[in-house]
């Protein structure tokens, strides 16, 4: 059984959550709930909870600032916020959970499955430091699921993504190579603001990392690692336009 609490300055808010977690989630129990930060940390001290929902937008003392006391948590969060100006990217990039409100009860119930894993616990600490930073610096570091756990990688390092079924192969500066059980498509749209560009089907390409590029009937770039990869028939002129506007 899951122990939660909830901290949310809003009442309704938390009645409403507290109902759907006991209405319609299993394995979860809602042991507190608390109206500030303050009232947070010490129902965290005496309860001792696997999971916090906590609100990202309170009067006084917003929802970060419960980490200040928490360097090292010892519970997994899932954080909740009805205002998309707190860089949904941001979570993304840091594999932190998060609900938009209103809570949609199927997004509760994936959360709350994801949460209960042990190596989502086990990686709680750097992934709110990954946020921080992301938050701070327009997401400069991407959290990357893998069997072992997550890896923590800037942004500047990768050099490209390759798809390999319904996984993802991220090639980095240094030399290494993760395997992540995610598809291409999803950090395609996730590093489109990044410089990365879809070169094929197969290729996602950090537009910093290319060295030379041939103009030849079919394209050929040069990357960093010295990899050489050809550029699609149909993606050629859009490459191009993104080129000179580097």
């Amino acid at each position: 059984m899951i122990e939660a609490i909830i901290i949310d300055d809003e009442q309704s808010s938390q009645i409403t959550l507290k109902n759907m977690v006991t209405g319609f989630c299993d394995n979860i129990k809602i042991v507190a709930t608390a109206g500030s930060v303050a009232e947070g940390i010490k129902a965290i001290d005496k309860y001792h909870p696997d999971l916090v929902f906590l609100d990202v937008e309170m009067p006084v003392h917003n929802g970060f600032t419960l980490f200040d006391h928490f360097t090292e948590p010892p519970f997994n969060v899932i954080f909740t916020t009805a205002f998309q100006k707190y860089a949904i990217k941001a979570f993304r990039f840091s594999a932190i959970d998060y609900l938009l409100k209103p809570i949609n009860l199927d997004d509760l119930r994936a959360a709350i499955k994801k949460v209960s894993s042990k190596k989502e616990i086990e990686s709680t600490k750097e992934k709110l430091q990954t946020l921080k930073a992301n938050l701070n610096n327009s997401c400069s570091k991407l959290a990357l699921p893998t069997m072992e756990g997550y890896h923590f990688v800037e942004v500047k390092d990768i050099i490209r993504c390759q798809s390999q079924n319904n996984y993802t192969f991220f090639h980095l500066a240094t030399g290494k190579k993760i395997l992540v059980s995610r598809t291409l498509k999803i950090f395609s749209k996730m590093l489109e603001d990044h410089n990365f560009f879809r070169t094929s089907r197969s290729d996602l390409v950090n537009l910093n990392h290319i060295v030379t590029f041939g103009r030849q009937k079919s394209p050929t770039l040069t990357l960093s690692d010295n990899t050489k990869l050809r550029i699609s028939t149909r993606r050629k002129e859009a490459f191009l336009n993104v080129i000179e506007k580097l």
